[in-house]
């Protein structure tokens, strides 16, 4: 090798040198930006009530932030940064049903989200609710989880306050019992007076008289009904559990319980394949039942009713609806009628009780769903509701 080819292999080296020390502080500094965000991260979370995790899934490590240990009375040193620590001290009814909702969000591929409620053992020996939220990151090239991030959040405050708003409901309730217990009993009084009336001495009344009789046992008839609906009201979702429930099994049973009104009206239902989803059976047969009925009741006379009942799945619920070729309801009107005793119709013309609707909105709340509609006056309603997964 001459001396000139020594001095130019030299100067390369020398540049591959320079550009290998600027790399590695560009890494560097790389690190101390994330060291730096990391802290910052850290910071923000522990003034807060949330800890965050990094599960890496196929190596069986999944870090805890201090303020997740914490959250629990645990120091960072007391709990190993392994699954079998959290999964140690999950109330182990809760076990379960967090992995079933992380199973269902890793085979929807991250569309269902992994959002949950859990009990957690302090270290205590009390009972922490937290609030878990999480998402898969990164995946094999077999579809596999490799690694899910998130966080926790202590909710047990709200919890405590949740309880609270119970108990005030359940007092609510047995008022409401009592007091519509106690009004049925004089109306049924002045109903029964008012038929024994009717029967035995309408032959001593005028025309006149025997009207205002009428008044008076439709008006009791009347406010039978509504003390009875006002009770189903206040009952929904008391004593209520989650089940699965198949919509096209209850869309049956309302089509034999409503024959006799469909066939009478010429109703005509169409549906797609609903699908089978956790919810409260009783309450959400209910729902779907009153909204039927609406839109039959609500049509022009001579108007054969046409009902189109779909299902569609969304990232994170079940949206369901239900299309009638009805009168339709005008666009200032499409919040009202979901409030309780509100009416866009005389009793002469529609009868009812002004509680079907706002029963709807109940129940969807129950599910901690939403109800709304969409309407074009004259041509029909298309009445939407949800069902979280």
């Amino acid at each position: 090798m001459t001396e000139q080819q020594l001095s130019v292999d030299l100067k390369e080296l020398l540049a591959l040198k320079e550009e290998l020390s600027q790399k590695n502080s560009t890494i560097k500094d790389l690190e101390n930006q994330l060291q730096e965000s990391n802290l910052i991260f850290d910071t923000i979370l522990d003034g807060s009530l949330a800890g965050y995790w990094d599960w890496h899934i196929q190596k069986d490590y999944e870090y805890m932030s201090p303020r997740f240990k914490q959250m629990f009375g645990y120091e960072d040193n007391e709990l190993p940064n392994k699954p079998e620590s959290w999964q140690k001290i999950i109330h182990p009814d809760d076990l379960e049903s967090l992995y079933e909702v992380f199973d269902l969000h890793v085979k929807s591929k991250g569309k269902i989200p992994f959002n949950k409620e859990a009990r957690y053992y302090h270290k205590d020996s009390s009972i922490v609710w937290v609030y878990c939220m999480g998402q898969v990151i990164e995946w094999d090239k077999n579809g596999e989880p490799v690694r899910a991030v998130g966080c926790h959040v202590d909710i047990t405050a709200l919890t405590g306050a949740n309880e609270l708003l119970e108990h005030r409901n359940t007092e609510l309730e047995q008022f409401v019992y009592l007091a519509s217990h106690d009004l049925q009993e004089p109306l049924r009084t002045v109903s029964s007076f008012a038929s024994i009336l009717a029967r035995k001495y309408a032959d001593n009344l005028d025309e006149k008289g025997l009207e205002y009789l009428d008044f008076i046992i439709d008006g009791s008839d009347r406010m039978t009904d509504l003390i009875r609906s006002l009770l189903d009201h206040s009952r929904t979702g008391k004593d209520a559990e989650i089940s699965k429930v198949n919509m096209n099994n209850v869309l049956v049973t309302i089509q034999n319980d409503l024959n006799v009104l469909i066939r009478e009206k010429k109703v005509t239902i169409q549906s797609a394949f609903l699908p089978i989803i956790d919810a409260y059976n009783v309450e959400l047969k209910l729902l779907l039942q009153n909204l039927i009925k609406n839109a039959i009741k609500f049509q022009e006379k001579d108007v054969e009713p046409i009902i189109n009942i779909n299902a569609t799945l969304k990232e994170t619920h079940w949206e369901f609806s239900v299309r009638d070729n009805g009168i339709g309801i005008p666009s200032d009107k499409l919040d009202d009628i979901f409030v309780i005793f509100r009416r866009l119709h005389s009793r002469s013309v529609y009868e009812g009780t002004g509680i079907g609707l706002a029963h709807c909105k109940k129940i969807t709340e129950l599910h901690k769903g939403n109800i709304w509609v969409e309407s074009t006056l004259g041509a029909g309603s298309c009445f939407y509701f949800t069902i979280p997964l």
